[in-house]
């Protein structure tokens, strides 16, 4: 019995024995020293890496595929193997030293079984060329290139995205790709839609509604206004189509061969209702919308900070989007630099909806020594900045005190944030009853009646809610200038500039300088009804109304 009729509860029992490993790898890197001139070692090799990754253990997974790679003789399989390896060590927490030629020999392979006369789409047609080209295969070596360039541990991590550091590095490999060059095209391009008013408005998203579901509520209670959901993850049928893998496929089609998806039975009436669809979320959702054959309704996509660091926006067909919501401006220059196409789309900046006029309260005796950072269990949200600034507001007056607000188990599964987070507890357990971890709590504003100070330490946001919530609430904000957007505008383009403060010692003089009581001072007052007039769902709707309903925007 060879490694690949292993199936189901056998793999599980293989992989989850540190014998059955060993055997399985040892199997395989025997294999290596066979002549296969058909490729076959490799392919068992591919296939064990991706049965030990997937069961969580990349490190072997590396390791095995290493073993291939240097084995190998021939250059595409060779390319094929360190793709996969790489991939491999990043789950693994580690960024391999040749990552770029990596990702340079994925989209190499790409263009190869593409063909040279890739660029000239309208020839592949006419000619038929295009049904003969591998464009499956040319889609996987791009599918591998994109999730190598876009590893989640390379942007949400502790280290800064490459890609916000450097953007015209980053994207250079992929510019002279012409592969990467089909991926973005859109042959027969659909005709704009204009801003009509909006009567039959149908949200879509894949799972997740949280920022837009009070959206929803509210436009079910407009008159004039019918209002459908559709989440895409409890459709049947759709299979696969959602898989980034499946919509670089499609995407590819689209661009070399005009090629559309089919609009699935099960939702056609559901989408042929709607004169306007509102896709949430610029990720798998609108790639997949993009995609479709025959939609009459205007789209609008809402884009947030995610999906700007993931390789979705250049999935996306933007020929069909007609109008795009960014959460924030830095996010849509970025969106801007990796999908220039995006230009052709009608785009605006409104921020998230945030109900803060119901964040003012009155506060209890401990805020005028409490500080609080509200949502901490991402390395983004750099939680030790907090503990640094609290570290110098003891060393002035040791009743000052950080409250802690969401869950304390980190979200990310790399090894870098166990280690981060790990390092944070012991700070925190040596802070002793200093810091209070609260968890998570549906009543931010209740919460919010503690806290004298409220501070924001991300490495980098878009919109950051729940400062924006503390500041309503009354609280002094601090604001660090989030250095990952260093270079894109940062927090002193969303808010005042007396905010923002770039290092800990800054921080805690802004705080001193605040008096005995910061959220009772002019600065906190000021800043509490900037948010209120500027950044309340009642100041930002008309905006947001504009785009979606069609609706003329008020002054």
């Amino acid at each position: 019995m060879t490694t690949m009729s292993l199936t189901g509860k056998t793999l599980d029992a293989v992989v989850g024995n540190p014998v059955g490993r060993r055997l399985l790898t040892t199997a395989v890197r025997t294999s290596m020293r066979l002549p296969a001139p058909d490729g076959s070692a490799a392919a068992r090799a591919r296939w064990t890496g991706h049965l030990l990754l997937g069961r969580g253990r990349p490190g072997e997974a590396a390791a095995v595929l290493a073993t291939a790679e240097r084995a190998e003789r021939a250059p595409a399989r060779r390319a094929e193997l360190a793709a996969a390896r790489a991939l491999a060590e990043l789950a693994a927490g580690h960024e391999p030293a040749d990552l770029d030629d990596c990702i340079r020999g994925a989209l190499a392979l790409a263009d190869d079984a593409l063909g040279a006369d890739a660029l000239d789409a309208d020839a592949l047609r006419d000619s038929g060329q295009a049904e003969h080209a591998d464009l499956d295969r040319a889609a996987l070596r791009l599918f591998e290139a994109l999730s190598l360039a876009f590893h989640p541990s390379r942007h949400f991590g502790a280290r800064r995205s490459p890609l916000l550091a450097a953007p015209d590095d980053f994207m250079a490999p992929f510019r002279a790709s012409r592969a990467f060059a089909r991926l973005g095209a859109s042959p027969a391009p659909r005709a704009r839609r204009p801003r009509t008013r909006t009567r039959r408005l149908l949200v879509v998203a894949a799972g997740n509604f949280t920022f837009v579901r009070d959206i929803v509520a509210d436009y079910r209670g407009t008159d004039g206004l019918e209002v459908r959901t559709l989440d895409l993850d409890d459709v049947r049928g759709l299979g696969n189509q959602l898989d980034v893998k499946e919509l670089t496929r499609a995407r590819l089609r689209r661009g070399t061969t005009g090629e559309r998806l089919p609009v699935p039975e099960s939702v056609a009436e559901t989408l042929d209702w709607a004169d306007t669809i509102l896709v949430e979320w610029g990720h798998r959702a609108l790639a997949w919308v993009s995609l479709l054959e025959g939609l009459d309704a205007r789209i609008v996509a809402r884009v947030h900070r995610y999906e700007a660091l993931t390789p979705l926006p250049m999935l996306t067909d933007w020929s069909a989007v007609d109008d795009a919501v960014f959460i924030s401006p830095a996010f849509r220059d970025v969106v801007r630099r990796t999908a220039p196409a995006v230009e052709g789309t009608r785009l605006a900046v409104v921020p998230n909806r945030a109900d803060l006029a119901a964040c003012r309260r009155e506060k209890t005796p401990d805020a005028a020594r409490t500080v609080a950072l509200v949502g901490w269990d991402r390395m983004v949200k750099d939680p030790a900045w907090a503990l640094d600034v609290l570290d110098r507001l003891r060393a002035r007056d040791e009743r000052w005190r950080l409250l802690l607000i969401g869950s304390d188990t980190p979200s990310e599964p790399w090894p870098e944030a166990r280690e981060y987070f790990a390092r944070v507890q012991e700070r925190i357990d040596a802070a002793g009853g200093a810091v209070e971890v609260r968890g998570h709590t549906d009543d931010v504003p209740g919460a919010l009646r503690e806290v004298g100070v409220i501070l924001s330490t991300s490495l980098q946001e878009s919109a950051h809610v729940s400062l924006l919530q503390g500041v309503a609430s009354g609280a002094l904000p601090v604001v660090r200038d989030w250095p990952d957007l260093a270079g894109w505008g940062g927090p002193a383009e969303l808010y005042p500039r007396d905010w923002v403060v770039t290092t800990p010692d800054e921080a805690a003089a802004r705080v001193i300088a605040a008096g005995a009581e910061p959220h009772a001072g002019d600065a906190a007052r000021t800043a509490q009804a900037w948010a209120v007039d500027n950044r309340d769902w009642a100041a930002v709707r008309p905006r947001f109304d504009a785009v979606v309903l069609g609706a003329e925007e008020t002054p």
